[in-house]
Order: structure tokens, then C-alpha cells, then sequence
């Protein structure tokens, strides 16, 4: 008979252990509602490096439900995204590349690591089919949706969908003239993804301060 109450606090001790263990282990995901102080998050693009060969990066300021966001991207060159250029541009061999891709965003937590994002971003296009170089700026002001899973302490993946449309380019009226090795032809100002939508994957570590 006095076996069954050890065995029972034994196993009861184990659990504990357990449970503490993995409490200790698990991901920092801060609750809305535990959430009191001020957060760093550094991300990477997933898709930028292996789609376009440049990179995007960024860092959010997060607090208990608002976040304020920068980004930076950079060497993207777009011409090597699917449906970028036209038939003719493609015929041409015509290379859309961003040195700059720039700008951020006010967002807020909606539940646990769900959040919504209104962004801002300035893209600086160089288009070539030749030695001759076109440059054209377009304004992008748009809405983001992601979702923070947390792997590991503060290592996190977060899929994305955003939606950038242009509202502002300078541009020339009818596109700008890229020069060709078979005389010249117009491009017009580059949108993001499909329509302004697109989905990233984005990489980071996030702590708290």
C-alpha cells in the first residue's frame, strides 16, 4: 500500500520536471496579454535571394499590440521574376533591376502573433537592354498580413501577404523609352507581384529589451 502514493509522487515529479523543462524551452511568442515592454525583431525576405538575387531585410519596434516597421531592399533585379517583362521585353533582353527598395509601416497585433501592417515604399528601377541605362522611381502604398510562428526561442518564420500598388511614379507618359539593339522600345513603370499582390516568407529573431 505504500508503494502506490511513492509511484504516484514520483510520476507527478517527473511531469514537472517535464513540463518545466519545456517551459524553459519553448519558443519567447510574447502574449498580447503578458506583453509589457518593448521588442526587437530583425527578419530577412526568403524569396528576395532566391527569386531576384538581391535582399530585403528589416526591423520592427514591437509593443504590447502596436509595431512600427523599416525595411531595406536591395540589388533586386525583378526582370528574373515569372510574367515581369512583356514578350517583347523578353525578345529584347531587357534586365528591370531595384538597386533601392526602401520605406515602412505602422502595424498592430490583432491576436497572438497575427498582425496587419499599412507600408509605404520607394522603389528605384533601372531598366537596360543595352549600354543605356532608364531610371524611374515608383511609390508603393499598400497593406501587409502575416502571422510570427516561433521555432525556437526568438527564431521565427512569418508568412506574408501584402498587397503594393503603385500610386505615384515619375515616369513619363506612355512609359519610359528603353533603348534596344534593334532601336528602342517603351517599358511601363514595374508593379509588385501580381496586380501589387504577392506572398514572402520572411526569417528573423526577435528579444526583448
Amino acid at each position: 500500500m505504500t508503494k502506490r502514493p511513492t509511484l504516484l509522487a514520483s510520476l507527478l515529479t517527473l511531469f514537472t520536471a517535464v513540463g518545466t523543462a519545456r517551459a524553459d524551452d519553448a519558443p519567447t511568442s510574447p502574449s498580447p496579454d503578458e506583453k509589457t515592454g518593448v521588442q526587437l525583431d530583425f527578419h530577412y525576405g526568403v524569396l528576395q535571394p532566391i527569386l531576384l538575387r538581391g535582399f530585403n531585410a528589416a526591423v520592427d519596434v514591437r509593443g504590447r499590440r502596436w509595431m512600427l516597421s523599416y525595411s531595406h531592399g536591395q540589388g533586386l533585379e525583378f526582370s528574373r521574376a515569372p510574367g515581369a517583362l512583356t514578350k517583347q521585353e523578353e525578345a529584347a533582353g531587357v534586365r528591370i533591376v531595384a538597386p533601392i527598395s526602401t520605406g515602412g509601416g505602422v502595424g498592430y497585433r490583432l491576436w497572438r502573433e497575427l498582425y496587419v501592417m499599412a507600408d509605404v515604399k520607394v522603389h528605384r528601377f533601372e531598366v537596360a537592354a543595352s549600354r543605356e541605362v532608364s531610371r524611374y522611381t515608383t511609390v508603393t502604398v499598400g497593406a501587409e498580413v502575416g502571422y510570427r510562428i516561433f521555432l525556437y526561442k526568438g527564431l521565427h518564420i512569418t508568412p506574408v501577404v501584402r498587397f503594393w500598388p503603385n500610386v505615384w511614379d515619375n515616369a513619363p507618359s506612355g512609359g519610359v523609352e528603353v533603348a534596344t539593339a534593334d532601336g528602342s522600345l517603351r517599358h511601363e513603370p514595374l508593379k509588385q507581384g501580381s496586380n501589387g499582390v504577392f506572398a514572402n516568407v520572411l526569417v528573423g529573431w526577435a528579444f526583448d529589451l
